[in-house]
């Protein structure tokens, strides 16, 4: 059966913070939404709930005596995400419609998701490690009834609404059910943790200086960073990130300015992934332009470690531009060879589903299938993007090929790499389902560029040519050690390393300088 008509948009556009709600849920659980992001989530023995600024959580058997003082720093998070948020259905699965249903009294669209084969498939497991997927859809409102994923062989872990109580809940409004009941735990904003003295000021200074400082030691000192010349940059005629896609234009609420995009381009999207092609990759990352984003309410409350981090990327060019040979040749399937020779890294990539080959200039490893650097992956496999909020879709030419520009949003999708910044343009390619462009801005600036060029479509020639006078060895360092990462991979490491030094502090300080980096991609 063809996907009905309709269905990936119904998915897609499905909106929890625009629910009234009240309903049960099959584990117990009730549950209570309104418009603007407020909503109460309450089981036996914990409730959580948000006010549409402030999230909070009680655990009702907790002994300990709770003060309210704030534990963490957040913003509201969709309660049920697998219910309420039901787009990463549309990543990593085909969807085949079964007719129409009811449930809890509501219209309903039966639905079977079954894992795809796509460039991600064989070397990362889908949502949820699940096989196959069972869901009943809300045929107004998108939002999913029932869920059962079936990890492999494994029994089906099933959850549903029992009951829709009412969506008219204008009687039941009281705003006091969505504050924080005395003891919780409360969320705090951003600006409200660089307040000296406050419940998470000592944690977030603490972790945020170290993980920085880190990060700066890194680039001052690591080998990567010391020896370029200083005129290679200038050298480079694309060494300054095209500035082609105008940035998106954000509202308040997280979603981009625009009309929505067609369900011809959401299923164009939906559809990528297996699109066999070779083009020239050209990458640009501008950390400089990223750290001119940190809060200067940050640097004057002494988180020392960012002064660091200015200052070692200030001493060399803070924009880099790398240019590739790519070739995708089906699922499991790459090959990436690096222009230059990195000084960090294999300057060949290559992987056949099987087995994956590291070319370094001294040695070559092989080792088991591994999934192609995080931004090619996001460029053959585009369906990422309908966790987010889309707009636009004017047809553009883009390296004489036919194609649609988008403008994209985070929204409510879950913090990812591929996601890492608040807002970017798209730019998909009409036949392919690629993306030819990802521009990523912050405050309107462009920190960081995938663009694929001279593109050709077809299998072609899938070789690895393995110097012969080189020592070939099998793989035994973790898959994400830096000393085996190309340049595709090299913008990761520094979030890498402000991982590893932030946990080297307590467990609540860690979880500071996470949220601390993470939303200082979002200024």
């Amino acid at each position: 059966m063809s996907i009905e008509p309709g269905l990936i948009g119904l998915l897609h556009r499905a909106d929890w913070t625009r629910l009234s709600l009240l309903a049960q849920v099959s584990d117990g659980s009730t549950l209570l939404i309104l418009p603007g992001k407020r909503y109460r989530l309450q089981t036996e023995d914990y409730v959580t709930g948000c006010d549409g600024v402030r999230p909070w959580e009680l655990y009702l058997d907790d002994p300990d005596d709770r003060d309210g003082s704030v534990h963490w720093v957040s913003g509201p998070q969709p309660p049920l995400r697998m219910l309420l948020c039901p787009a990463w259905l549309l990543q990593g699965f085909r969807l085949e419609p079964r007719g129409h249903v009811s449930m809890c009294g509501r219209d309903a669209l039966q639905v079977l998701a079954v894992r795809r084969e796509g460039i991600r498939s064989r070397t990362r497991p889908a949502c949820f490690g699940a096989g196959r997927v069972e869901a009943i859809v809300d045929a107004e409102l998108g939002i999913l009834l029932r869920v059962a994923c079936s990890p492999n062989s494994e029994a089906a872990e099933v959850t549903e609404v029992t009951e829709v109580v009412s969506l008219e809940l204008s009687p039941l409004a009281d705003p006091a059910q969505f504050l924080p009941p005395p003891g919780s735990l409360i969320g705090e904003s951003f600006g409200e943790s660089l307040q000296a003295g406050g419940p998470a000021w000592w944690a977030a200074k603490t972790a945020a200086g170290l993980a920085a400082g880190g990060l700066g030691a890194w680039i001052k000192y690591s080998p990567s960073g010391r020896g370029q010349p200083a005129d290679k940059h200038a050298e480079d005629a694309d060494a300054e990130i095209p500035r082609d896609d105008p940035p998106p234009q954000i509202s308040q609420d997280g979603l981009p300015a625009g009309p929505q995009v067609s369900d011809e381009i959401l299923g164009l999207l939906h559809d990528s992934g297996t699109s066999e092609f070779a083009a020239t990759l050209h990458q640009w990352h501008d950390v400089g332009a990223m750290l001119s984003r940190v809060p200067a309410a940050a640097r004057r409350a002494g988180f020392g470690g960012l002064g660091l981090l200015v200052d070692a990327v200030t001493e060399r060019p803070s924009a880099s531009h790398l240019v590739s040979a790519l070739r995708i040749g089906g699922p499991g399937r790459y090959q990436v060879d690096h222009a230059l020779e990195p000084r960090r890294g294999p300057k060949t990539v290559a992987c056949d589903g099987q087995r994956t080959w590291q070319v370094y200039s001294d040695k070559v490893t092989v080792g088991p299938a591994t999934p192609p650097p995080g931004g090619i992956a996001d460029l053959a496999d585009p369906s990422w993007l309908l966790a987010c909020r889309l707009s636009g879709g004017a047809e553009v030419l883009a390296g004489g090929r036919r194609a649609y520009r988008i403008s994209m949003a985070r929204g409510d999708a879950e913090w990812s790499p591929s996601i890492m910044f608040p807002a970017a343009v798209a730019v998909v390619d009409a036949e392919l389902g690629i993306l030819l462009r990802l521009t990523s801005y912050m405050g309107g600036e462009p920190v960081r560029r995938y663009e694929l060029r001279d593109i050709t479509t077809g299998p072609g020639e899938f070789r690895i040519d393995i110097p012969p006078d080189l020592p070939v060895c099998e793989e035994t360092g973790p898959s994400g050690d830096a000393r085996q990462a190309g340049p595709s991979q090299q913008a990761s490491v520094p979030l890498k390393i402000a991982s590893e030094v932030a946990g080297q502090v307590a467990a609540e300080a860690a979880k500071a300088a996470r949220n601390f980096l993470r939303r200082m991609t979002t200024r």
